[in-house]
């Protein structure tokens, strides 16, 4: 179990708690007629070097979440980056590199890709809603994208900060594909800037400190609006494919399934699990054969 500071913040209350965007509490309705609710932006620049590029909300639900979402994100982004700069540890940069991103962030994405596509939220529902649309579902579906995109801000910005224990990198599409369970192609919403903080040292931690208004902050973040779009060609295994490849039975696969050792999306044809996905594993079970063997 990760520790709980560096859980992603408002997941667990948005997915199982009072923020919950399905309760009758946080019905669209209720934010009509009280569409100040709950909004108290505090001011942070973005630490990070992925930046926004996501639509901004259109209605007082998804201002609510929105400004909740980007805050909380950048919070959480600024708290895990300053912790990660300060370890220097192989070993424990490894184990924060398997808990942060492989346990944790990874299994985020995977919960609200079940989410989404229960709901069936694409991104069209809220960018071309269909007569029968009501304003409910367009917000839910804008909330959990929007949700999905931090988790891949998060998990990018954590992933870069790794990269000296990280054997195979993911991008936001591959993120998409491989962890949340979308058919590519898939439009990516996230920039990395090369140049941001490239003077930013250890020591010099106070120009993340509130220099900004969180209109500043929310402007900033969406420099475009329009998202890019970006395809990836990935290749899917089935569970009979990963037998034949002999990385096990498939009683062991489905086990590995369950427990989120392997990442695998429900397909058509089963369980389906990414190239790049299979890459990661078969990486993770080499570094842990070579270090019990220095043991």
């Amino acid at each position: 179990m990760i520790n709980s500071e560096f859980r992603f913040p408002l997941f667990d209350s948005l997915l199982y708690g009072s923020l919950n965007p399905f309760l009758p509490a946080n019905h669209y309705e209720t934010f009509i007629d009280d569409p100040h609710r709950g909004i108290n932006p505090e001011s942070i620049s973005d630490p990070g070097v992925y930046a926004f590029t996501f639509y901004l909300p259109t209605n007082f639900k998804c201002t609510f979440y929105y400004h909740k979402l980007i805050q909380e994100t950048f919070w959480y982004c600024h708290d895990v980056l300053e912790m990660l700069d300060a370890e220097q540890d192989m070993d424990s940069r490894a184990y924060l590199r398997l808990s942060l991103l492989d346990k944790h962030l990874k299994t985020c994405l995977i919960k609200t890709g079940e989410i989404i596509r229960t709901n069936d939220f694409t991104i069209s529902t809220f960018i071309n809603p269909t007569p029968d649309s009501n304003f409910e579902t367009i917000s839910n579906a804008y909330i959990f994208q929007l949700l999905k995109v931090c988790l891949a801000k998060a998990y990018l910005e954590v992933q870069e900060a790794l990269k000296d224990v990280v054997f195979q990198a993911l991008t936001e599409a591959m993120l998409y594909t491989a962890v949340v369970g979308e058919l590519p192609p898939v439009k990516c919403y996230l920039k990395k800037l090369a140049e941001k903080n490239k003077n930013i040292t250890s020591k010099d931690k106070s120009v993340y400190e509130k220099p900004q208004t969180a209109s500043e902050v929310f402007k900033e973040s969406n420099p475009e609006i329009i998202p890019s779009t970006s395809t990836v060609d990935t290749k899917f295994h089935t569970v009979k494919d990963l037998v034949a490849m002999k990385i096990g039975s498939e009683r062991t696969i489905r086990r590995m399934i369950e427990n989120l050792e392997l990442n695998a999306v429900k397909g058509k044809k089963g369980w389906l699990v990414t190239e790049i996905e299979l890459q990661r594993y078969l990486g993770n079970l080499k570094m842990n054969t070579l270090n019990r063997r220095k043991k």
